[in-house]
């Protein structure tokens, strides 16, 4: 048997991530490796995990350290979970537990029909599940034998089989078991045999989609097997020539491209459409269409213009040959497909009816088509359009475009009123800092910013006051308003905000500092709490730093003695206060 590379622990914690790591080691430790053995450059054993059946895992050594690995745990792929570390710390440490097997391939290869035969029924009778794998067909020497389509069908549902919708990491053993199912496929394909093959790819395909809602694949765990099998149809399609099974191969591409789109756009089988455009013949092309818009729904809610503008946009890249501009104008009407519409009849020259299109759209809409109509250079007709919708509009977005326009042309004073009315619109000292900065530009911050900080306490808005003066270093305006941020119900509690303020006056007012300190440690005592207590110890010792810049230890002395004593009976807060050195 061959020599295998020398492992550390530096080279497992290489092969995955620090969290794996640890509770990998915590596995290995608590001895959850069952059955060690080594079959050749390969590790292989059975893990006790969360589930009552240990997982398998095998890793796989090659010349320059850890070369593969899986698990058959939901988050097993590579190897790189707990239970691989777990697998890798026992070979590291305890290597001679590992017992020394010979290659499967190899002792199969040797054993008798007879005894095959007697294997498989011993295999069947400690997991009768298996009994029905032996259905499937088996590709190996010579003509591979029929698909039966109900047999995959099966195969397909039984993945499904007692799954819960609420059964954390059930796809991933679902996705394995129809992975199985694809491969067989592949291997249909490999032999050229692509009617077979398609019948696998797009059966696996239907149940995959069929029991989708059964499951909560939130991992995406089912994605790889639908467009393992889309790949597989492009492949089959490419290789078909009879018109018939042709149809068949894109009506399975797209069912499962209309199944996408129906659910809402999860990039199922994305590559369904692209194969279909780059390898359908024109007159396939215009058969597809129909099946298209056979699919447009009807009726104006959301769901159904979401729709609608999904398939339009496949619609006009399947029949763009075809298609003359009125056809392609007409498309995008029915579709609702504003922005392809006004691009071509801007190209077209004209303008007046994109303008006339683009009012009859919504808000969001029509910032997109405002991009259109600037890169067609009719910034001056948009600008148009956003000024007409925005007064009566409640997005926001439509005044932001036309400031960024101002500013663009270097219309400063048109910018600054825009920023001023988004500013009271939203005020945040964000959109301060923006109004600071143009009206800098223009001369003209003296007078703003007075008046802006007035409006702002006369509309109570001294957190905000107190976040300006924050950014400003206005640390003594800023202990100001935060009295009156602390005179409010919300104020009362404390908060990062009261924080904040503390941390900026410790060099030019501690006393403050030390005063603020105080309230929210004893807010937090009283709250009770482990957590609560180490985020007092916490402003405790900035408070006890002071004091002692301050040259009054004593006075510290004094306080945290009386705090103690106050609080004796809360051994949580004596444990954080001593962890704190307080």
């Amino acid at each position: 048997m061959t020599t295998l590379p020398e492992l550390t622990e530096s080279d497992v914690r290489r092969w995955t991530d620090e969290r794996s790591f640890g509770r990998g080691r915590g596995y290995f430790r608590g001895g959850y490796i069952l059955n060690p053995r080594r079959q050749g450059d390969t590790l292989k054993a059975r893990c006790q995990g969360s589930r009552p059946q240990p997982y398998h895992v095998e890793i796989t050594l090659g010349p320059d350290g850890i070369a593969s690995g899986k698990c058959s745990c939901p988050v097993g792929a590579g190897g790189h979970c707990k239970h691989g570390v777990a697998l890798l710390l026992t070979w590291l440490h305890q290597p001679d537990a590992f017992l020394a097997v010979e290659d499967m391939e190899t002792n199969l290869e040797r054993r008798s029909k007879a005894e095959l035969v007697a294997l498989i029924r011993r295999m069947l009778d400690r997991y009768p599940d298996l009994e029905t794998l032996l259905e499937l067909p088996i590709v190996s020497e010579g003509e591979p034998p029929p698909v039966d389509a109900d047999v995959i069908r099966r195969q397909a549902g039984n993945a499904f089989a007692g799954i819960g919708y609420d059964d954390w990491g059930a796809t991933y053993g679902i996705a394995q078991q129809l992975l199985e199912l694809v491969e067989i496929g592949d291997d249909y394909a490999e032999r050229e045999s692509w009617r077979d093959a398609a019948t696998i790819y797009q059966t696996v395909t239907q149940e995959t989609l069929e029991h989708y809602g059964m499951v909560d694949d939130e991992e995406g765990d089912l994605h790889p097997v639908v467009n393992g099998c889309v790949e597989g149809l492009g492949e089959c399609l490419k290789a078909t020539e009879e018109d018939v099974q042709r149809e068949v191969l894109l009506c399975a591409l797209f069912d499962v491209y209309r199944w996408d789109v129906d659910f809402g756009g999860v990039d199922m089988g994305y590559q369904a459409p692209s194969i279909i455009l780059e390898q359908a013949t024109p007159e396939e092309k215009q058969q597809v269409a129909g099946w298209v818009r056979a699919a447009v729904p009807a009726g104006e809610s959301w769901s159904d213009n979401y729709h609608r503008q999904v398939y339009g946009g496949f619609l006009l890249s399947l029949e763009e040959d075809q298609m003359d501009d009125e056809a392609f104008l007409r498309t995008c009407r029915e579709t609702k497909r504003w922005r392809d519409l006004v691009d071509r009849l801007l190209a077209l020259g004209r303008v007046e009816e994109a303008g006339a299109t683009a009012r009859e759209v919504g808000d969001y809409e029509l910032l997109r088509l405002a991009d259109v109509f600037v890169s067609h250079d009719h910034a001056d007709l948009a600008e148009e359009l956003i000024r007409e919708r925005a007064p009566t509009s409640r997005d926001s977005r439509l005044t932001v475009w036309l400031k960024e326009q101002a500013r663009e042309r270097g219309d400063l004073a048109e910018a600054l009123a825009l920023a001023e009315t988004l500013f009271w619109q939203r005020p945040t000292v964000t959109g301060y800092q923006e109004l600071r900065d143009l009206a800098r530009l223009l001369e003209r911050w003296d007078e703003l910013r007075t008046a802006t900080l007035a409006r702002l306490a006369d509309d109570e808005q001294y957190r905000l006051l107190t976040e300006i003066h924050l950014e400003g270093g206005k640390v003594d305006r800023a202990l100001e308003t935060l009295e009156q941020v602390r005179a409010s119900a919300w104020g009362r509690r404390g908060g990062p905000l009261s924080i904040r303020v503390a941390q900026a006056a410790e060099e030019s007012r501690p006393r403050e500092a030390i005063r603020i300190y105080v309230e929210r440690a004893e807010q937090l005592i009283a709250a009770r709490g482990r957590g609560n207590y180490a985020e007092a110890a916490r402003y405790l010792c900035r408070m006890r730093d002071l004091y002692h810049r301050l040259d009054e230890p004593k006075t510290w002395e004094d306080f945290i003695a009386g705090l103690r004593e106050q609080n004796r009976r809360l051994r949580a807060l004596k444990d954080e206060l001593t962890k704190a050195g307080l």
